[in-house]
């Protein structure tokens, strides 16, 4: 059926596709956590040294880097979702729908 049919792929074209998907990998997402959370325990080691003997503190901390990781992940895939959305408009700028004049309803 599809005898004598060559299919050329061009692999060098498209940019690899991030690990982990939308919203950034495991590697970016550990040093997220941990810059963050270095920059907590400065902060409270310049600011409130005395805090950090408190039982709260550790779990506190913890639950801080944690919440800013996450939204870090869910801004970064906002960006990544505009950023295809954009891309897919074409030189235009038309949404895909206008341009070929076609409606999904």
């Amino acid at each position: 059926m599809a005898k004598g049919k060559v299919v050329y792929v061009d692999f060098r074209k498209g940019r690899r596709p991030a690990a982990g998907g939308f919203g950034g990998g495991p590697r970016l997402l550990f040093g997220v956590f941990l810059g963050v959370l270095v920059v907590e325990l400065l902060a409270v080691a310049v600011l409130r040294p005395a805090v950090i003997s408190s039982g709260f503190f550790g779990p506190t901390v913890i639950a801080v880097a944690v919440l800013v990781t996450l939204g870090v992940r869910r801004a970064v895939a906002r960006f990544q979702v505009a950023r295809a959305y954009r891309d897919s408009l074409g030189p235009g700028g038309d949404s895909p729908d206008e341009r070929s004049g076609g409606w999904l309803h």
